[in-house]
C-alpha cells in the first residue's frame, strides 16, 4: 500500500478501535492481526475481483476481527427496510482461527453469491457482510441475509445495499 490510511488504537481491554485519517471509527473488534500484500493479491486473483483500495488497507492493518465481549452493539442500521444488524466478525486471510477467514466463507457460499463478490464478515443475526463488484453502479458492500432473519428478506430479495465504499461503510457503524 502507498499509505496506510487506517490507524488502530487500544481501547479498555485490548479492543482495537480504527481511525481513518484523524477521524475516529466506531468499529470494535479484536483484530486478527495484519493481512500480507501478496495475500490480498492472491485472494483477489483466486475470486476474480479487485478489492477497493481503502478495504486492502484495513486487510493490512487488521485483517478483520472479532467483537468477542459483545460489550460493542458494532451496529448498522439498513435503511431500505428500517432493520439493525450487529457486527459480530469481520473476516480476514489466513488467520489461522476458525470461522474467521474471507477465502473459507466465500468458497463454501460461492453459489449463493454474486459473481465477483466474497463475503467480508459476518452478524449476530446469522447474515452476512459482502463486497460486490459488480461494475456498475450496484457495486459495493451489503448484507447478504441467507437465513431470512430479517421480516423483509425471502428468496426473492435478501441482500441490501449499505454502501458504496469501505470508508462508507465504516461511517454507517455505532456504538
Amino acid at each position: 500500500m502507498d499509505s496506510a490510511i487506517y490507524r488502530r488504537f487500544t481501547h479498555r481491554g485490548g479492543i482495537s478501535i480504527l481511525k481513518l485519517g484523524g477521524k475516529k471509527m466506531v468499529l470494535a473488534i479484536d483484530s486478527f492481526g495484519h493481512a500480507e500484500e501478496e495475500d490480498i493479491k492472491l485472494l483477489e486473483k483466486r475470486f476474480d475481483i479487485k478489492l477497493p483500495v481503502d478495504y486492502k488497507e484495513f486487510l493490512v492493518t487488521q485483517n478483520g476481527g472479532r467483537n468477542l465481549s459483545y460489550k460493542f452493539e458494532n451496529s448498522i442500521k439498513i435503511n431500505q427496510i428500517d432493520e439493525v444488524i450487529n457486527i459480530d466478525t469481520m473476516f480476514g486471510i489466513n488467520t489461522g482461527i476458525k470461522n474467521a477467514d474471507i477465502e473459507q466463507w466465500t468458497e463454501e457460499y460461492r453459489n449463493d453469491i454474486f459473481e465477483h463478490s466474497i463475503l467480508i464478515g459476518d452478524t449476530i443475526q446469522h447474515g452476512f457482510l459482502l463486497f460486490w463488484q459488480s461494475g456498475d453502479d450496484n457495486e459495493g458492500f451489503y448484507y447478504y441475509d441467507d437465513t431470512y432473519q430479517l421480516e423483509a428478506s425471502n428468496d426473492e430479495n435478501n441482500a441490501y445495499y449499505l454502501s458504496k465504499t469501505f470508508s462508507e461503510f465504516m461511517d454507517l457503524i455505532q456504538n
